[in-house]
């Protein structure tokens, strides 16, 4: 897998966040990274059907589905590395 084309495009790379979510060939931190990545473009469509620049309702449906999606995963991966820390962190004071 290329990690340049995913991030530069992660819809070109997975086909779903899911896929990408349950990806063995990335890290955590990785994952991260791209959806971080793939949040800011999806909000930048928004963006732009919010301005009217696209006119395809069913489009616009798809990219606030998509982006709810990236940011439900998201939170997951995040709730994972602040778990992870707070454990590391208590065995380490042990």
């Amino acid at each position: 897998m290329d990690i340049d084309r995913a991030m530069k495009n992660p819809a070109s790379t997975f086909a779903t966040p899911e896929a990408l979510s349950e990806s063995s060939e990335l890290t955590a931190e990785q994952k991260r990274t791209v959806l971080l990545q793939w949040k800011d473009q999806l909000q930048q469509l928004q963006a732009a059907d919010d301005e009217g620049m696209q006119q395809n309702d069913a489009a616009a449906g798809t990219t606030d589905d998509l982006l709810g999606r990236v940011t439900s995963i998201l939170s997951r991966i995040d709730a994972d590395f602040e778990t992870g820390s707070e454990l590391r962190m208590s065995s380490s004071s042990d």
